[in-house]
């Protein structure tokens, strides 16, 4: 092993070939490209999704549990208790579609009704003005539309069923506060009341709600705590169900582009067979005395395959220095922005994993060695007695 050490050290250092040496850097730049592009993608793709799901998480019930026969509950202490039971911390609410009106501004929006004890758990750090108090909350995007502020009044418009059939029933509320999240879904289409003022609006009796919000410890978990509200003979979606398509989706995009950029690692082994190729083409002598003094097929093999694993270490190394450092500038002053109406969220979040980066560690560096491993062996098939005879 001392002498295959000392063969690598020799050739990486000190192959007294410029052509080589050229090759070798060329090599060690295209695999650092290679590592760093893959980080900032995997970045990308892993900051995005995390961020996406941070902020559906914002204004996302765990759970949505309704009534099987999709009437309202009447019956909510006994139902919420049962609920306690299961882990579950149950939060009465109404959903609904109404038409907002203001001056001459008409838009459909979503009416989210909660007591206001989760509201202000869950939107405490996204005021950005007004407080939360019982009238109606806006996005910030929603608002700036209508041109509203705190204290104006808006008029929401709910169908209802009535004896002369359904009816458009206008009613006023008053602006209160105004938040933005980030995520144009709640603050461009969303507007939040208080579960009182969300009866009266939607015609509903005090002692009625078509909806309980569930939260768990671990909303990643939603799924299993929704199967035990099934068996409890209840209806419940989790916020993973509802945003499956949405995020099967980012599954999909993120494996195709980091396969797309995988292919950037298969190009730089090119390089790193040309410079391995170069190096046995100039030691074509040493080789054929290196066989003739006893070293076998497998040590000259391994000690160019590790010349070649350790250009892929160090072009690693290398790439995971400025892809790491470029996802933290990138990340931390949010230098890429993005239309919010179109990818939901306002600028490009890179968040690399270890897992990943360890992944791309190792297949950079098996790489690497297989791509040296092919010119080693043709080198390693070379007979002393030709070597040495052509030599010039």
């Amino acid at each position: 092993m001392g002498a295959h050490l000392f063969l690598i050290r020799k050739y990486i250092f000190s192959s007294g070939s410029r052509v080589v040496s050229v090759f070798a850097l060329l090599s060690v730049l295209s695999i650092a490209l290679g590592v760093a592009i893959l980080i900032v993608v995997t970045g990308i793709m892993n900051g995005f999704q995390g961020e996406l799901k941070r902020r559906i998480l914002i204004l996302q019930p765990h759970m949505h549990i309704t009534h099987p026969m999709g009437v309202p509950f009447r019956n909510l202490k006994e139902v919420m208790a049962e609920l306690r039971s299961l882990g579950i911390e149950p939060s009465p609410a109404i959903l609904g579609k109404v038409i907002i009106h203001k001056g001459n501004s008409l838009d459909g929006v979503v009416v989210r009704a909660q007591d206001l004890t989760h509201v202000k758990r869950e939107l405490k750090d996204y005021m950005v003005a007004g407080k939360i108090e019982r009238g109606a909350l806006l996005g910030v995007s929603l608002a700036s539309r209508l041109g509203v502020d705190p204290g104006s009044e808006i008029e929401l418009v709910s169908l209802r069923k009535t004896p002369f059939g359904p009816q458009m029933i206008p009613f006023k509320v008053k602006v209160v506060g105004i938040y933005e999240t980030g995520l144009m879904m709640h603050d461009d289409q969303t507007v939040i009341l208080d579960l009182q003022t969300g009866r009266k609006l939607f015609g509903l009796a005090e002692d009625e709600t078509p909806l309980i919000f569930g939260y768990v410890p671990d909303p990643y978990k939603a799924d299993k705590y929704c199967a035990k509200v099934f068996q409890r003979n209840y209806a419940c979606t989790s916020w993973q169900s509802i945003n499956r398509t949405l995020f099967a989706a980012l599954r999909m995009e993120r494996l195709a582009i980091t396969l797309s950029f995988t292919l950037i690692l298969f190009i730089s082994a090119i390089n790193v067979v040309v410079s391995i190729t170069m190096l046995t083409l100039e030691k074509r002598w040493e080789i054929g005395l290196m066989k003739a003094l006893g070293f076998t097929k497998w040590d000259i093999t391994s000690a160019f395959t590790g010349v070649g694993g350790i250009l892929g270490i160090v072009g690693a190394a290398v790439g995971s220095l400025f892809g790491w450092g470029i996802s933290y500038v990138t990340d931390t002053y949010r230098l890429v922005k993005l239309p919010a109406d179109v990818y939901m969220i306002d600028y490009v979040p890179i968040k690399p994993q270890i897992t990943d980066w360890m992944v791309v560690l190792i297949l950079t560096f098996v790489i690497s060695l297989v791509a040296a491993f092919i010119p080693a062996m043709a080198a390693a098939r070379l007979k002393p007695v030709d070597a040495l005879r052509k030599v010039v």
